[in-house]
């Protein structure tokens, strides 16, 4: 380009009137790449001064203001570091907030408004900012005005929750309004899992609720989508945008509620399975909630609402059991419990025995090792006879004197053990076969008439220790004659 053509349309970008003359005269200044060369002409700050004029007229006419703040970041988009200065500005005509951004009908138009609102701080930016992308319908400004959306939010909750409120009521003029809004909707959650992906939100409270509100409250003004299209294509990002949750927020994974948004999805389809078209996606999220399960699992916690989400990716139950019993047989380091639960679908609690039946069944132990403690002691008293076997093996058969005396130390062991136990249990013997005693019917039952209070012992009674030695209550008594 000449200079004197430059020359020409920089006179008419500072001096026209006519917006649409000075669109036209920037997009040739641009096309000739005259602006980072002339940057410091002054008709070229004339004509950026002219569109802060328009911005900061608050009764302007509304898409002149909108172009106003487009036109002046495609100037100065060869020229970016100006471009924060320019904000400044314009601050006074974002005292309130703009006009929709919808009044533009140029995608690129919009796409710059995005890009100023991204580099302005105002409080009403994330509401405009939601509303403009419940109208948008390009994929570039779509993009931008997401991005500044999350980066202003707390919580990946939050993004949804402001989404949920700019989707409410919106009702499009077309032939069929409820596909085209499930379209729509579809779209937006296209570019919301791709900018939550990429950034470092925290998760927040409710995620998956907030999701299921999301699309509930936008269809709750058209009805569910009709077209297979439509509601295939709904379906398939919502998928998407589960796995993305919970592929970058694992923590999500194990909440059932995320799913929450797939069972409203499923009543999309009369079949008995999900259709074909979204089955590469169901079956992204049976791995994730595969995952789940088994990382639950190792930590000992079933949950029944998880196993039953499976069952929704999976589309029917035969399927799910099927994948759950895959699961226990491949995690062996799962407790077996958990391994049962997964291939039943129930959960076997042990059911704790009351105090009652607990201290019968002790006592009836206890009277068994009682038994025993008296046949331990009898072996015991018998023991002194073992130097004299020793002896005549010794002499008779000098062989066997080894296997012996192994009899004799395993036996004194068990004795000790069985003494042990005893001990451990409070347990202790009254009497001692072949004494005589003061007959004591607490203790003892007779074998037969007795004469007198005197009687000898047959068999010890077996009684539990109350402490600092004395006897407490009786096991199980002892017999005398």
């Amino acid at each position: 380009m000449t200079e004197m053509l430059a020359d020409k349309l920089l006179d008419t970008f500072a001096s026209t009137d006519d917006s649409s003359v000075r669109v036209q005269a920037l997009t040739d200044l641009m096309t000739a790449k005259v602006i980072p060369k002339r940057a410091d002409d002054a008709r070229f700050d004339a004509g950026l001064q002219r569109w802060i004029s328009v911005v900061n007229t608050l009764d302007a006419a509304p898409r002149d203001r909108l172009l106003a703040i487009a036109e002046l970041i495609r100037a100065t988009q060869q020229l970016k570091k100006r471009q924060p200065a320019l904000i400044k500005l314009i601050q006074p005509g974002f005292g309130q907030p703009l006009p929709p951004l919808a009044v533009l009908e140029d995608s690129e138009a919009r796409l710059n408004v995005a890009r100023a609102c991204a580099q302005a701080d105002m409080p009403w930016l994330p509401t405009y900012l939601a509303a403009s992308l419940a109208t948008e319908a390009a994929p570039k400004p779509r993009a931008e005005l997401m991005e500044s959306i999350v980066s202003r939010a707390g919580t990946i909750a939050d993004v949804l929750a402001l989404l949920s409120k700019a989707f409410e009521g919106q009702h499009p003029q077309t032939e069929n309004p409820a596909d085209s809004l499930a379209k729509r909707l579809a779209k937006a959650l296209e570019t919301f899992r791709a900018t939550v992906r990429a950034s470092l939100l925290d998760a927040g409270a409710d995620v998956g609720k907030r999701l299921d509100a999301l699309l509930r409250t936008t269809l709750s003004s058209t009805g569910k989508p009709q077209s297979d299209d439509a509601q295939i294509e709904l379906t398939r990002e919502v998928a998407l945008t589960l796995h993305d949750l919970v592929r970058s927020r694992f923590s999500l994974a194990s909440e059932p509620q995320t799913f929450l948004a797939l069972q409203y999805c499923r009543s999309f389809f009369a079949g008995i399975s999900w259709p074909r078209d979204v089955q590469a996606e169901m079956d992204i999220l049976v791995q994730d909630v595969s995952e789940a399960l088994v990382m639950l699992g190792r930590m000992g916690v079933p949950n029944q609402d998880l196993l039953s989400r499976l069952e929704l990716v999976c589309g029917i139950k035969e399927r799910a059991r099927v994948v759950a019993s895959q699961l226990a047989d491949r995690h062996v380091e799962i407790d077996e419990s958990i391994r049962g639960w997964l291939r039943t679908g129930r959960l076997v609690t042990p059911i704790a025995a009351s105090d009652v039946l607990q201290e019968s069944l002790l006592t009836s132990i206890d009277e068994a090792l009682g038994l025993a403690l008296i046949e331990a002691r009898a072996f015991k008293a018998s023991s002194e006879a073992e130097q004299r076997l020793t002896s005549s093996l010794e002499i008779f058969d000098p062989a066997l004197v080894g296997l012996f005396k192994g009899i004799v130390t395993q036996s004194l062991a068990m004795h000790n053990a069985i003494e042990d136990l005893a001990k451990r249990r409070g347990l202790e013997l009254v009497g001692g076969v072949g004494d005589e005693i003061e007959f004591s019917p607490k203790y003892f039952d007779a074998l037969g008439a007795l004469r007198g209070t005197r009687a000898t012992v047959r068999r010890p009674a077996i009684v539990r220790s109350s402490g600092h030695g004395a006897v407490g209550t009786v096991v199980k008594k002892g017999l005398v004659e």
